[in-house]
């Protein structure tokens, strides 16, 4: 599987799919939708600045296209949770679902002397191993820390570092240089398929309501819209009223190994 840490997680599928089997619940949930404008207020203990984004009302994806930028993520929170659901086959073996938990927090700090916006992600995953002839998977044994630095006044990524820890064992912090990110309109990536701060620069298309449930509850009536990516990659979200977050967004993701791969981040709290 292909992401900033390829090397870690192909080995996980590869155990895996070993002996698991699987697939992904497309579940869908209701958020609603806003533009994220952002202002520093406050300074935490890390040294770091909060961002609080300017409030302003929020506005709410409705019937038709709804043009470039999509407004998928509303300004008032600083924090959001999802459970990431991926589906894939790995021939031989058949297709097996696996799952973990994924944070993303955004302050206001400093990246080598430049005022920066600091995106956190945090991944939180079972990690497996064989004991003898049996895989046993320690819960919450694998945990990977992400952090990008994109410059406060043009949005232009600058770098960042990723740490694994497993089982208690933190690995020395790997640089990610600021050639290596890609716009967040241009295809999904692992790590979040997208950055859930800003606006996107494609073109949404309302499809009707559904019934969405996700770990952060049962939305009965959220939006579904629909675009693409611009190398072409489907992507659909759900969102709600009230919540400034989509509840649940969903792809495939060809750029995983394996075959037919599909991603779906299903809301788990924001804050």
């Amino acid at each position: 599987m292909k992401f900033s840490q390829s090397g870690s997680i192909t080995i996980l599928l590869f155990v895996i799919a070993v002996v698991f089997t699987g697939c992904i619940g497309s579940a869908p949930s209701e958020p609603s939708v806003i533009t994220p404008q952002i202002t520093a207020t406050g300074t935490t203990t890390a040294g770091t600045t909060a961002v609080t984004p300017a409030q302003q009302p929020a506005v709410t994806l409705s019937s038709g296209a709804t043009g470039n930028p999509a407004r998928v993520f509303g300004p008032d929170y600083h924090w959001v949770e999802y459970r990431n659901n991926i589906t894939v086959t790995l021939p031989p073996n058949p297709r097996y679902q696996w799952e973990y938990d994924i944070k993303t927090e955004r302050s206001m700090g400093n990246y080598e002397g430049t005022p920066a916006i600091h995106y956190k992600i945090t991944e939180t995953m079972d990690y497996p191993e064989w004991i003898g002839d049996k895989l046993t998977k320690t819960p919450r044994g694998w945990i990977i820390v992400t952090d990008r630095y994109f410059d406060a006044s043009t949005n232009k990524f600058m770098g960042g570092t990723t740490t694994e820890t497993i089982k208690g064992t933190s690995k020395p912090a790997t640089d990610i240089p600021a050639s290596e990110l890609f716009s967040r309109e241009n295809r999904p990536s692992y790590e979040m398929g997208i950055t859930p701060f800003g606006e996107m620069n494609i073109t949404l298309t309302y499809q009707g309501t559904e019934s969405v449930t996700v770990p952060a509850g049962t939305y009965s009536a959220a939006r579904k819209y629909t675009g693409n990516f611009r190398d072409g990659t489907p992507i659909t979200f759900w969102v709600a009223p009230g919540i400034p977050v989509p509840v649940q967004y969903q792809f495939p993701n060809k750029y995983l190994d394996g075959e037919n791969p599909f991603q779906s981040y299903e809301l788990k709290g924001w804050g």
